[in-house]
């Protein structure tokens, strides 16, 4: 249940005796927190520790067992519904809007099909954001000239004035996320709730983002700020929210609970994991005995009037593991398409996968058979209500999940899979259900089930907690070296990658910025 507070002078929000109803238990029991005019929060906690869940709570999206949440904004007039006045971003209701956007993953790269034709322009008019009718009589509010300014102040802030004559659909995970965040900003809110706002996003924008959020806190807005990286904080956060194991294990001012050992876990890296054994595989046969994996001769795409990839150049021989950096909008989400085949220019440009070119539809989808993969887009888009064994299962088709019978063979495969990532109790569990951390491995897992002799990891770790990032890392390494799978991996952080990465590759403005051999091979995260 949700009330005005009664001492609006005093509180923005205030939980009273809260316990939550989900997946048929109560979580955060007995739940009290109050949060002060002139507070700006921050809650961290590890994956899957119930932190986005409790955000849908104050969002009003999951339903309370017992207690009362108040609060207070300014600006809401005395008759508004709390909720409407509560903005949250993250990566479930980006992952809807894409869904509702776009109906599979891989259409960003067919322009030419009916869906996906909404633009950034006409996504952030007015008429979008306040999901006007554009036939009511009466005309545009009076607030047209200060939703205007609003636009082009945000707009600004984040450097999406490039992108409004691009659709939505055909933007990158990071491009999607600035936009959706000058969305969520122009429907002034009066408490902003960012949900691992920085997931995806380059150095730079982080660090322009970090800026932003400070801007909003300065001029009053108060933001909620969820993470599981402690550096990820702005300067003006005030206090934390500390969140394990579904419940608030502490609150309290930052400069008091910067040393608790819930944020030094979160800040350090675990001393050791257990290691799982990974099935082995033969070595691959050296480099002069077999063609290259991936041959790109002078590349180039045009996408909107733009070019996306200018004259590519690039060979990826057997016995090479690369990985792929860039800042958001460089081109390595549309060189990764190509090399998936997700992208129908594949078909007509000097592209050659395993010593074949792709010419034709049934020689990709053979190709397709030895290369494993995943990627933001994947995940945003995996329907949630498969079980995890359909999930890996559905890798040996190359499907969004299983639409196919899949033989005892294969089921045995899938489960030995999940059982080496730790996930084998969760086989009949739905994938929605798990923490974004576990449906990562679980994706991994489906990545890797057909020993695919090309494996390409497109920014694996967005997302997760520390613990979590050195599990897959190290999980990764173990994969490639058993396996005998080569690797191209796609990070935003220079210091996140396998220790197995012996080249790297980066793009700049959809150019090769530069290429080389990485000589520090020690897997070190940052």
């Amino acid at each position: 249940m949700k009330s005005k507070a009664t001492r609006p002078d005093a509180n923005w929000l205030v939980l009273n005796g809260v316990a939550i109803r989900w997946n048929g238990r109560v979580v955060f029991p007995r739940t009290g927190w109050t949060w002060r005019r002139g507070e700006q929060w921050a809650m961290l906690g590890p994956n899957g520790s119930g932190k986005s869940l409790l955000a849908l709570a104050l969002c009003g999206q999951v339903p309370l067992q017992r207690g009362e949440i108040h609060c207070h904004f300014e600006g809401v007039e005395a008759d508004a519904v709390p909720e409407e006045s509560i903005a949250l971003l993250s990566p479930r209701t980006q992952r809807d809007r894409a869904a509702s956007e776009s109906s599979f993953y891989q259409s960003r790269w067919h322009s030419g099909l009916a869906e996906g034709r909404l633009s950034v322009d006409r996504f952030l008019s007015q008429a979008s954001v306040e999901e006007r009718n554009p036939f009511e009589v009466g005309g545009p509010r009076d607030n047209s000239r200060r939703f205007r300014e609003n636009r082009r102040r945000f707009s600004r802030w984040l450097g999406i004035e490039p992108l409004f004559r691009r659709k939505l659909a055909a933007l990158s995970n990071g491009e999607q996320r600035k936009v959706f965040l000058v969305h969520t900003l122009l429907q002034s809110p009066g408490l902003l709730i960012l949900d691992d706002p920085f997931g995806g996003l380059d150095r730079a924008t982080r660090s322009r983002l970090k800026s932003v959020i400070q801007r909003l806190m300065r001029t009053g807005l108060p933001v909620l700020l969820i993470t599981n990286r402690p550096d990820e904080l702005p300067p003006c956060t005030t206090h934390l929210l500390l969140v394990q194991d579904h419940r608030i294990v502490a609150h309290g001012t930052k400069h008091r609970l910067r040393n608790h050992p819930l944020v030094r876990a979160l800040a350090s890296v675990p001393s050791s994991l257990p290691l799982a054994a990974f099935p082995s595989s033969k070595k691959p046969v050296g480099r002069d005995s077999a063609p290259p994996l991936v041959e790109l001769r002078h590349v180039s795409i045009r996408l909107g009037g733009k070019r996306i990839l200018d004259d590519i150049t690039w060979t990826m021989r057997q016995d090479e593991n690369w990985a792929l950096i860039g800042p958001n909008g460089s081109g390595k989400t549309t060189l990764l398409s190509l090399i998936q085949g997700d992208n129908p220019q594949a078909y007509a440009l000097d592209i050659r996968l395993f010593g074949v070119r792709p010419e034709a539809t049934h020689t990709l989808w053979h190709l397709r058979r030895q290369i494993g993969w995943l990627s933001p887009e994947l995940h945003l888009h995996y329907p949630a209500g498969w079980s995890c064994l359909e999930v890996v299962c559905s890798g040996f088709f190359n499907q969004m999940g299983l639409h196919e019978p899949c033989t005892r063979r294969l089921r045995s495969a899938a489960r030995d899979w999940l059982q080496r990532l730790g996930l084998a109790g969760h086989a009949g569990q739905s994938f929605g259900e798990l923490s974004l951390g576990d449906q990562r491995l679980v994706l991994l897992a489906r990545a890797v089930v057909k020993k695919p002799r090309l494996l390409i990891l497109d920014e694996p770790c967005q997302g997760l907690d520390m613990l979590h990032r050195r599990s897959l890392i190290a999980t990764v390494d173990r994969i490639v070296g058993q396996t005998g799978a080569s690797l191209i991996f796609v990070t935003h952080h220079s210091r996140e990658m396998p220790a197995c990465v012996n080249h790297v590759l980066e793009l700049k403005a959809g150019r090769i910025h530069r290429r080389k051999k990485r000589v520090e091979r020690v897997a070190v995260l940052a």
